[in-house]
């Protein structure tokens, strides 16, 4: 997998750029604050559909435009495509049109891989030092690409989950009846199970590339134990039972209180969770090798090398784990870096 080319419109720093690409390596050069990464941000929404910085569409127009646009054009098994994102801003509101080949694409959703990426940046210590959510982020994001029905699970779930705890409010405050709380119990379970045995599977398929990506930055000295934390029996065959177990509890807190949303990905060494106890060598080094392993697992899965998009990391390395990223380059197709 190959990108070309890259226009951007009206985004960030830029009102009007057109960029080409090497096969290999491209390194974004110039002082700092002068818009290398907004680069990366650019190709990274082709990607995902949305800012690995967190930014909105808002802070991503050019000087208060109210809109901007990004296309580019890609290689990948031997096919070529053109791939372009246009959002306006009106107000609060928002039109996003998203093409593939001059067809509309319907959503954000449907570009999750057809660009494929691995993101490596500074925030990726949130991994290892921030609290689950950004642990599920991780694993949904590698998931959603290497399986569309996953992420199709998870769009469902989520919507099913944002009814049930409004109904949950409701019934707290006695403007809904307890009985109506089977409408989306149901589903819920039903996604939450699916969703759940994906995500065993991806930790059992993972946990070996994993491995071996931590074993080449440590140099052996750091061997941990990765494994999904499970709540109420999800992977079991009655999710249902399972979450209607906990159903006095979600109404007195007024919320779900078991599902994929509380589930956890653990590293331990010696029975201690590194996300908690572990220094910060151990932290960035757990980072770097799942982003290793990210690439590893998808180049293995989808049998294409994702584009790499590298934004300010190299000096955050010391020997050992610059070695390995150095062999990560080795092992690449096409990396960005700033």
């Amino acid at each position: 997998m190959n990108l070309l080319s890259l226009q951007l419109r009206d985004f960030r720093t830029y009102a009007n750029l057109n960029l080409r690409f090497p096969a290999r390596l491209t390194f974004l050069t110039g002082p700092n604050a002068n818009g290398k990464t907004n680069i990366l941000e650019a190709v990274g929404i082709l990607s995902l559909g949305k800012s690995f910085r967190g930014a909105t569409d808002a802070d991503m127009a050019h000087a208060n435009e109210g809109h901007y646009y990004i296309s580019g054009s890609f290689e990948k098994q031997n096919r070529m495509y053109d791939l372009s994102v246009g959002v306006e801003l009106s107000g609060s509101k928002i039109k996003r049109k998203i093409s593939l080949n001059d067809k509309t694409l319907s959503s954000r959703q449907q570009l999750i891989g057809r660009l494929v990426t691995v993101i490596m940046s500074p925030t990726d210590i949130l991994i290892s030092d921030g609290g689950p959510a950004h642990r599920r982020r991780f694993l949904d994001m590698v998931l959603s690409y290497q399986n569309p029905e996953y992420l199709n699970n998870l769009i469902t779930y989520n919507r099913a989950l944002r009814q049930r705890n409004a109904l949950l409010k409701k019934i707290k405050s006695q403007k809904a009846r307890l009985a109506d709380l089977d409408v989306w119990t149901a589903p819920l379970a039903d996604y939450a199970h699916k969703i759940t045995r994906a995500r065993l599977q991806f930790a059992t398929d993972f946990d070996q590339i994993f491995a071996e990506s931590l074993e080449r930055i440590s140099g052996g000295r750091d061997r941990l134990i990765m494994r999904l934390a499970l709540s109420a029996g999800l992977e079991a065959e009655n999710p249902a039972a399972a979450i209607q177990k906990y159903v006095s509890r979600d109404l007195a807190l007024g919320y779900t209180t078991v599902g994929p949303h509380r589930q956890n990905l653990m590293f331990e060494k010696n029975d201690a969770d590194i996300t908690r106890f572990g220094s910060q060598g151990q932290k960035r080094s757990l980072v770097l090798a799942l982003r290793i392993a990210q690439f590893s697992y998808l180049q293995k899965t989808l049998k294409l090398a994702p584009i790499l998009l590298i934004d300010d990391v190299i000096r955050e390395l010391d020997g050992g784990r610059r070695g390995a990223f150095v062999q990560l380059l080795r092992e690449c197709g096409q990396a960005i870096f700033t």
